[in-house]
């Protein structure tokens, strides 16, 4: 199963306090960090609020029972995320990827602690939007995407922030177990193999989850695989647009010569979508037709959902014991074992 490009909205980790670059784009991080976590109220003050709805309140509840399914029956690190609870006014940052226009080769930036990212992330629009301004002038295709949390990957305890309660359940479920598995296992400059490791576990758990505390045949679980097939099928497009586009860069052509053949290439492919959007079986891509194609935003989407099958072997091999899974990743990453990490790579 492969899930939720519809969560690469909220899945993401902050590139937080790491030293070195931009000072001011630090400090700026820094500032909103801190402004978040000093706004943040203990989940018990916010539970006993008289003002706070039965759906709200069940669902600050659900968080805390998905947080301690993760952690004893995942293994996944304990840690003081989600004791805190901050009231959200719209994103709680924005997700900037780039890329080159005549290969599909992404920008990175480089931190010290959590090394090569391949994308940015920034808590005010008006400073995401000057970020996307400088990079498109340097010539590179930008993509631009709002975030409704995020993992510092345990450095700091992670706040239940309020637009989280929005979602329904096998959204709300994904996504704690997603941020989860970044606070527990995280390769240095890996960006793309992080977020599929967390994608698949959070995808499996969240079934797995659900199944237990709904019932197999509940609607809960239902939805969950429905956004499960629709992110399969999504991820088949995002497939076929990367090897498309990739033939076509590698192409022996001028520049000017591939910048003016992508364009038909992104036309063909939007064309491709739209014929897609009748089997979809939930609106979790609606409206991604009217999106300006490039390749920043094929590389964005790929980040999450390409080439999942060897996570797939894995799961297999150990038995669909999830916990299995997490051990296993948790082993190379203390032994330093990358070698081991070739079959889930491209």
């Amino acid at each position: 199963m492969i899930l939720g490009t519809r969560l690469l909205f909220v899945l993401t980790f902050l590139p937080l306090l790491t030293g070195c670059g931009n000072l001011l784009y630090l400090s700026r991080l820094g500032w909103h960090q801190s402004f978040v976590t000093f706004r943040s109220l203990p989940v018990e003050e916010v539970l006993e609020e008289e003002g706070l709805d039965e759906e709200a309140r069940g669902k600050v509840l659900l968080i805390q029972e998905v947080k301690r399914f993760g952690e004893r029956r995942l293994g996944l690190k304990e840690t003081g995320n989600y004791t805190k609870f901050f009231e959200a006014r719209g994103p709680i940052l924005f997700l900037l990827t780039a890329s080159e226009k005549d290969r599909l080769h992404p920008h990175s930036w480089h931190f010290p602690i959590i090394g090569r990212v391949t994308y940015k992330s920034i808590f005010t629009l008006k400073a995401a939007l000057k970020e996307k301004r400088l990079l498109e002038g340097r010539g590179l295709d930008a993509y631009l995407q709002a975030a409704a949390a995020y993992s510092t990957l345990g450095w700091l305890k992670d706040p239940i922030f309020s637009t989280m309660l929005t979602w329904d359940v096998p959204t709300l479920v994904n996504v704690i177990l997603h941020e989860m598995v970044h606070a527990t296992i995280y390769f240095k400059g890996e960006t793309d193999l992080n977020e599929k490791i967390a994608t698949f576990i959070a995808n499996q758990g969240t079934l797995q989850f659900l199944s237990e505390r709904y019932g197999p045949d509940s609607r809960e679980v239902s939805l969950a695989l429905q956004y499960q097939e629709d992110d399969l099928l999504f991820s088949r497009w995002v497939e076929k647009a990367y090897r498309e586009l990739s033939e076509f860069y590698a192409q022996p052509l001028s520049r000017e010569e591939k910048l003016k053949g992508r364009e038909e290439i992104f036309e063909r492919l939007r064309e491709q979508f739209v014929q897609l959007l009748g089997q979809f079986k939930t609106d979790c891509y609606r409206g991604f037709e009217k999106t300006e194609f490039n390749n920043a935003v094929i590389l964005a989407h790929r980040r999450y959902v390409g080439h999942l099958e060897g996570f797939e072997e894995l799961y297999e091999r150990s038995g669909r014991e999830l916990k299995k899974v997490v051990d296993y990743f948790k082993e190379i990453r203390a032994k330093g074992d990358w070698k081991a990490l070739s079959p889930f790579k491209e």
